[in-house]
């Protein structure tokens, strides 16, 4: 929390620089839509599934995502990102305790602020849903509950630096803070079921139209 309440006054000062500096030059036109691609280093996380009984520990994993952002005002932009990824975890439960694999999806509405061209700061909030899906024992493939999928709501705040080739191409890489609120059925009145990830991104970014 405390990071955060640096970080905020910090970029939104970049942003009121920033305005003036993403006012077209030399008669190009600020683009209007921007898309991105990339790649997250996702750190490992636990989720306990009253419904299954059973505990997720989630490793280390490369998740791959993509973004579509519509500039609304000099250094700011609405969209949605998604990404998705197979992560590896130890599955355990009453009767076992297997390594396996899931698929780790997850879709965001974003609001996301950016300091200006060329070296620039970046901050993100985005609100949507993690979905876990497809848990396979590794090796032999066996399928694990939930067979049908399991989706929570999260939210994220992201903070960063992107480095503008130009005014319609730049890198970004962007630290996530996730926090996805899983079920509570099944598990101990007193037990915690908000779930923290954490994860580095690296986007490409074009720009679109103007």
């Amino acid at each position: 929390m405390r990071r955060l309440l640096f970080v905020i006054p910090l970029l939104l000062a970049h942003f009121d620089a920033g305005a003036q500096i993403n006012r077209p030059r030399y008669g190009v036109p600020a683009p209007s839509v921007w898309v991105s691609g990339g790649a997250a280093l996702q750190q490992g996380f636990s989720v306990a599934d009253g419904t299954t009984g059973s505990v997720w520990q989630f490793g280390n994993a490369t998740t791959y995502g993509a973004a579509l952002e519509k500039t609304v005002g000099n250094g700011l932009l609405l969209g949605v990102r998604g990404s998705n990824g197979i992560v590896p975890l130890n599955y355990s439960s009453p009767s076992m305790s297997v390594n396996a694999d899931a698929q780790v999806s997850q879709l965001f509405g974003s609001l996301r602020l950016m300091s200006g061209r060329g070296f620039h700061s970046v901050l993100e909030l985005s609100a949507g849903a993690t979905y876990y899906s497809n848990f396979r024992t590794q090796g032999a493939s066996t399928r694990l509950p939930p067979l049908n999928g399991d989706t929570d709501f999260s939210f994220a705040f992201g903070y960063g630096f992107g480095y503008s080739f130009s005014p319609r191409m730049s890198v970004d890489v962007v630290q996530d803070v996730t926090t996805s609120v899983h079920q509570k059925d099944g598990l101990n009145p007193g037990d915690d079921s908000t779930v923290r990830m954490h994860g580095t991104r690296v986007m490409g970014r074009i720009g679109l139209g103007g």
